[in-house]
């Protein structure tokens, strides 16, 4: 392989590097772009969060069948967890509903686990399923050639975004990118504390990049991920974990990510990690990573607690465990724990029907 310049020309035209210059440029031999999307605005990205999660502890079945259906015209889904089964990570939960089961009527082991998690709302960004093409021409290839190398990469749309190509080490070379055109307005994630990658790899170690600031050589925030091969995996990476490179080197004195304001998103395969350390997992040659969804994250609220048989001990327990609960007294409920109050997530709506189905309140 040979340095290609006009690869490189493609590159900066499509980055908007020449500025005013870029749209004429584009429709040059050779420089054109045909995609519609390309003169379209792009796109306002916003997360976009699932409905929230009411959680059944040792049930399903038809118990589940019937709490969806009472459930979902108030904006929520049903989740289960078998019999037996330790309490799961919350993530998207507002309300875990303790069912009596044949081993235990004693709620206090789990409830104590449940106030050990640590409770996380997770929000879509981009979903790469289906495709949509105002978000597809957003990405682009930016690879060693911008400082003579040979490694190539393109965008490849397959069950996800698809970043494939040859990286090689070849004219002092060695990494191939994919990076967003500058986002405009930028996004603004400052009530989100860091981002989520559902990826499929192939065993080698990536970087996954943010820009605050909408210079094409501005300084880059990095975070280093391993894949495993023919493995899906979630990356969470927080944003205060990022961090602040130009060309591989650390700048220690730079301030940390302003996540108010990311201008552009990329991922990159690498022979350096940082300050002229070598990628341990790099190998020259094809390589290939699957990107389904970009998402945020943040802590969220502990979920409520609702027990359909109540004791004069639950109290104290949900106390201890520093969550807030609902016992059934007459036709309605009684709210103990660790606040006299619902939490503003869950509405006495909610909690009614709740109890309804589980035959106790109504």
């Amino acid at each position: 392989m040979v340095w290609n310049p006009l690869r490189l020309l493609k590159t900066l035209v499509h980055f908007d590097v020449f500025g005013p210059l870029s749209p004429g440029l584009r429709v040059l031999p050779g420089l054109a772009r045909t995609d519609a999307a390309m003169s379209q605005a792009p796109p306002s990205l916003a997360p976009v969060s699932p409905p929230p999660k009411v959680v059944l502890l040792g049930g399903a079945g038809r118990t589940a069948d019937r709490l969806s259906a009472a459930i979902q015209p108030l904006g929520y889904q049903v989740g289960t967890v078998a019999e037996g089964t330790d309490c799961p990570d919350i993530v998207n939960t507002a309300v875990v509903v303790g069912l009596p089961t044949e081993e235990s009527d004693n709620p206090q082991t789990w409830i104590a686990q449940l106030g050990q998690r640590t409770p996380y709302e997770e929000a879509t960004l981009i979903d790469f399923q289906p495709l949509d093409p105002a978000i597809a021409v957003l990405w682009g290839s930016l690879d060693d050639g911008v400082m003579g190398g040979v490694s190539t990469s393109q965008v490849q749309w397959q069950q996800g975004l698809r970043f494939v190509g040859q990286v090689s080490t070849a004219n002092s070379g060695g990494f191939a990118s994919i990076r967003t055109r500058n986002l405009e307005p930028p996004l603004d994630l400052g009530q989100w504390q860091g981002t989520v990658l559902q990826v499929q790899g192939d065993g080698q170690r990536y970087k996954w990049i943010l820009r605050d600031s909408p210079g094409w050589d501005s300084l880059a925030y990095c975070r280093s991920f391993d894949t495993a091969a023919d493995s899906s995996s979630q990356i969470r990476t927080p944003f205060r974990a990022m961090v602040a490179t130009r060309r591989a080197r650390t700048m220690p004195e730079a301030t940390p990510l302003n996540p108010t304001q990311l201008y552009s998103m990329q991922l990159m395969l690498s022979k350096f990690e940082y300050d002229g350390e070598l990628n341990p997992a790099f190998q020259a040659g094809a390589f290939g990573l699957t990107v389904r969804q970009v998402g945020v994250y943040r802590q969220g609220a502990k979920p409520l607690v609702v027990l359909p048989e109540g004791s004069s001990e639950v109290g104290a327990v949900l106390t201890a465990a520093g969550l807030t609960g609902v016992v059934p007294q007459g036709s309605g409920f009684e709210v103990v724990g660790a606040s006299g109050h619902l939490p503003p997530e869950v509405t006495p709506e909610l909690v009614s029907s709740i109890l309804q189905v589980v035959g106790v309140a109504g």
